[in-house]
């Protein structure tokens, strides 16, 4: 399979997934050194909840979209990879075949007797 084009919407996942990990590992420290204010509950808690949680939601919503267009464009180029399937074969005439048990030099036609033979003509069973 030849190489595929890169996904520029893989790419941007990954380098948001590294900013993810610097702003995460930023976000421990900031709780650890405040973490006396924030076991509080308080103003402190909220305010720290709203920066860097809105922060984090919108993070991992842009995420989302380009994992969806990651794979909406995966699956297109899947799709066309694919060889396309060769066109029916025209229809050529038909051709009764009869079956093998059928057609020996002495096989006789259904109500009809060999020219040779003074057997009766079968009667049809009804």
């Amino acid at each position: 399979m030849p190489d595929s084009p890169v996904n520029k919407f893989r790419a941007a996942i990954e380098v948001l997934h590294r900013g993810r990990d610097l702003l995460v590992e930023s976000l421990a420290d900031d709780i650890l050194e405040q973490h006396e204010n924030l076991m509080e509950g308080g103003f402190q808690f909220h305010e720290f909840l709203e920066t860097h949680g809105a922060r984090l939601h919108f993070l991992g919503l842009i995420v989302g979209h380009l994992e969806q267009s990651a794979e909406f464009l995966d699956e297109v180029h899947a799709h066309s990879a694919r060889p396309e399937p060769l066109p029916p074969k025209p229809a050529g005439p038909r051709v009764k075949k009869r079956s093998r048990g059928r057609g020996g030099p002495y096989s006789k036609p259904r109500g009809e007797s060999r020219p040779d033979s003074k057997e009766p003509i079968d009667e049809p069973p009804f």
